[in-house]
């Protein structure tokens, strides 16, 4: 444990196992708890990155196992201490690639081998907090991974390691399995994200509308748990294991493939996703029509009109076809420089398929939480270059992302807070543009900046919770000031 503030209690059921409920009445932003990893390492299928750091790594060695460290530093590293000895001592080498950009699978071993060495290092805590948790065997191994891991990790670390007077096969994928189940992705300053075992985190219940959040310091990886909204002791702690701006189909299908489990949360369960309509398609066969899923729950279910007259159907395999092909051009579109280019490939997005999906669709709204980050950011689209049509367009989306986030993730979120930053630059340019043409008075100016001020007040108050070297933390800083130095703006006019 790493403080004292514990206010939650575990219980157990059928449906969720182990989890977690509020031990009082929390208000919005507080405390939780806190928790330490059991381990960090690299993710599945990560390319080649600094063992130490994390850090984009090429042709850099250690000088005593021969496995990737970027610096000496590195090499004497808490992190990579244990590990190195063990390569060192059987002569195990990092084989060389000839893409370090690539996925490289010889890292596959890494974050289970450290979770070995911490149970033989703390035996207290794995017994009480690792062992414990779902590894979900049965299914894991329906799946194709499962033979990669027995040879990428159990057979290479049992066998090739030699360290089969140390753990078995079977420990190595139990591990491995509790990792795929209960890790978290953590950024990293080198670049890549990560993956981290908290055992108090893994314990929160999963739904597709969160009541916590949770943030990740990055000088020792210790993840903070706060109440997103207002939580009523006894409730349920649920927190979010999908990206929340994806449609119903997609998230299921994550966590049916990832951690096992059919989500049949009220958001997954309606078909209109609580009425932000972040799944449904526009009918094509009639002019007013919008396409719904019939059931959320059943994967097979058919999608359907929800114009009496109409009776077009189609099938859900169809549906997620669509979803992939869009999602393909999406992360086209991410993988893009910021630039002119990226604004304008993404507006010929919005307008390529306008006619397919409902205005607020789950894609389309992506795009447009882009478009409203990207607007004031670039050449050509500068925030003070913009004319007010676009500035008006800026405002738009962060409004709509918004009032979707106050249904799917209520309250104080990250993705809330960088939006509201987002949103205030808009509404300040326009109302210094209209004071500027003479269309409203000195008062009415003041009256305007209120809600770009209460906008940067907010943005602060939830961003500077995060990180202070992270870009969500800079940003809370950023806002902070921002707020002041507008409201001393406000005092000379």
């Amino acid at each position: 444990m790493v403080d004292d503030v514990c206010h939650y209690d575990i219980k157990l059921n059928d449906k969720y196992g182990r989890y977690l409920t509020a031990l009082k009445d929390l208000s919005s932003g507080e405390i939780i708890f806190k928790d330490k990893p059991f381990v960090v390492g690299p993710k599945p299928d990560t390319p080649p990155l600094c063992l130490g750091c994390y850090y984009p790594i090429e042709n850099k060695l250690c000088s005593q196992c021969g496995w990737p460290v970027c610096s000496e530093e590195c090499e004497k590293s808490q992190q990579h201490a244990a590990e190195c000895k063990i390569f060192s001592e059987v002569k195990v080498r990092f084989q060389p690639v000839e893409d370090w950009t690539a996925s490289s699978p010889q890292l596959d071993c890494i974050t289970p081998l450290r979770v070995l060495l911490a149970k033989e290092q703390d035996p207290e805590r794995w017994e009480h907090e690792v062992e414990v948790m779902e590894d979900h065997k049965a299914a894991r191994q329906q799946k194709a991974t499962w033979s990669a891991d027995q040879v990428n990790i159990a057979d290479f670390l049992v066998d090739h390691c030699n360290l089969q007077n140390r753990f078995n096969k079977e420990l190595v994928l139990k591990v491995s399995g509790i990792l795929e189940v209960n890790s978290v992705e953590v950024p990293s300053r080198g670049g890549f994200s990560v993956r981290a075992l908290y055992p108090r985190l893994a314990i929160a219940a999963h739904s597709c509308v969160p009541n916590i959040v949770h943030t990740i310091t990055q000088d020792d990886n210790q993840v903070v748990v706060r109440a997103a909204v207002p939580i009523k002791a006894g409730e349920t702690l649920h927190l979010c294991y999908t990206y929340p701006l994806s449609p119903t189909p997609v998230r299921r299908d994550f966590l049916k493939e990832s951690k096992f489990f059919q989500c049949d949360c009220p958001r997954c369960a309606d078909p209109t996703e609580l009425g932000t309509h972040l799944s449904t398609l526009k009918c094509n066969k009639c002019d007013n029509g919008v396409i719904l899923w019939s059931n959320p729950l059943d994967d097979e279910a058919p999608w359907s009109c929800n114009e009496k007259n109409c009776g077009f159907k189609t099938s859900s395999s169809a549906v997620r076809k669509l979803l992939a092909v869009v999602q393909t051009e999406i992360d086209q579109l991410d993988a893009l420089e910021p630039g002119p280019a990226a604004i304008e490939q993404r507006e010929a997005m919005i307008n390529k398929y306008k006619s397919v999906f409902h205005p607020r669709h789950a894609l389309l709204l992506s795009v447009k939480h882009s478009l409203a980050q990207l607007y004031g950011r670039v050449e050509g689209y500068n925030i003070d270059e913009l004319p007010d049509l676009m500035l008006e367009r800026k405002a738009d989306f962060c409004r709509l992302v918004l009032k979707t986030l106050d249904v799917i993730t209520p309250g104080e979120t990250r993705m809330r807070g960088m939006i509201m930053y987002e949103l205030h630059a808009p509404l300040m340019f326009l109302a210094r543009n209209e004071f500027g043409l003479g269309l409203i008075t000195n008062e009415k100016l003041k009256e305007k900046l209120q809600e770009p001020i209460q906008c940067l007040a907010e943005a602060a108050r939830i961003l500077m919770r995060e990180d202070p070297q992270s870009p969500e933390g800079i940003t809370g800083q950023i806002a902070q000031q921002s707020m002041e130095q507008l409201k001393a703006s406000l005092d000379c006019l």
